[in-house]
């Protein structure tokens, strides 16, 4: 017999609370989203309407326009984004998996001297050196080779894979497999979960970074795109505080047009690895 559950005083407590945090992350995102399809004569009569009293693609426009570049530099960004994840979940699992066998040499040592360089790192100046003297300088490889590891996404998928029972890799290899073999055939593919909540980590981070590109991009055509909204931002400040600003256009909704463009493929893919995402963090955070 079914018996319906009754909400009590501290779930409704729970619930409230949860719904006026969901309600302040999505009332800017909506705000944004208005601000950038509201017309100019709309926003600078009604600054801080939340219904939509205009649609207008003008900024949109202006942003595609602006530069001559942000398709270029969508591709970019798309391009630095699935080869950085690719490389990086491909060292990240060979890194995790080789430190998840209690017989590894030298393993406590290893993973001390990985852990330590979350805390203490050689500084920016070397960091730079270092790229220059690998001719790595205005090429894609500085923006995905330098940070293709990282430590925490490194533990979370060496406490799963130390979570997978050792008789599936004992069976293998009574079966012939050797180790790369194991890896492939038998930990990756039952190991989605964490491969998607990596990944989802791995590609945010790419999508987002704009301080490697102006650190070790030179070439125009080689900027991904936050780097390029940034300079158009930035352009944008500058004419308005010259006075220069062109007609019909208003910075601030240029703006919110910018963020839109670089919030949208993430947006879009979240949603495919959500289900994921939750499962492979808990199960690779959480050391037996």
């Amino acid at each position: 017999m079914y018996i319906q559950k009754r909400f009590s005083a501290a779930d409704t407590l729970i619930y409230a609370m949860l719904a006026a945090l969901a309600l302040l992350v999505l009332i800017p995102l909506w705000r944004i989203l208005v601000i950038s399809f509201s017309s100019q004569e709309v926003y600078l009569t009604d600054t801080y309407h939340l219904i939509p009293k205009s649609f207008s693609l003008t900024e949109y426009k202006r942003a595609f326009g602006s530069l001559g570049g942000i398709v270029t530099a969508l591709l970019r960004s798309v391009q630095i984004t699935v080869l950085g994840t690719f490389i990086s979940m491909i060292l990240t699992s060979f890194g995790a998996y080789a430190l998840s066998k209690r017989d590894l040499p030298g393993r406590a040592i290893i993973f001390r001297f990985i852990v330590f360089t979350m805390f203490f790192s050689g500084g920016l100046v070397p960091f730079y050196v270092l790229v220059r003297n690998l001719h790595l300088i205005d090429t894609i490889w500085a923006l995905v080779l330098p940070t293709a590891i990282s430590t925490y996404n490194l533990i979370i998928m060496k406490n799963y894979y130390a979570s997978i029972p050792p008789s599936l890799e004992e069976a293998a290899r009574i079966d012939g497999y050797n180790d790369i073999q194991i890896l492939f055939k038998i930990i990756i593919p039952i190991s989605l979960p964490v491969f998607a909540a990596v990944s989802l980590f791995y590609g945010v981070a790419l999508w987002n970074d704009y301080f490697l590109a102006t650190l070790f991009i030179n070439t125009n055509k080689m900027f991904p795109l936050q780097v390029l909204l940034r300079q158009m931002i930035i352009q944008d400040m500058v004419t308005a505080e010259v006075g220069v600003m062109t007609s019909g256009s208003n910075m601030e909704q240029f703006k919110m047009a910018c963020i839109v463009i670089g919030m949208i493929p993430v947006l879009a893919i979240y949603p495919f690895v959500q289900k994921y995402f939750t499962k492979g963090i808990m199960m690779g955070a959480v050391k037996e």
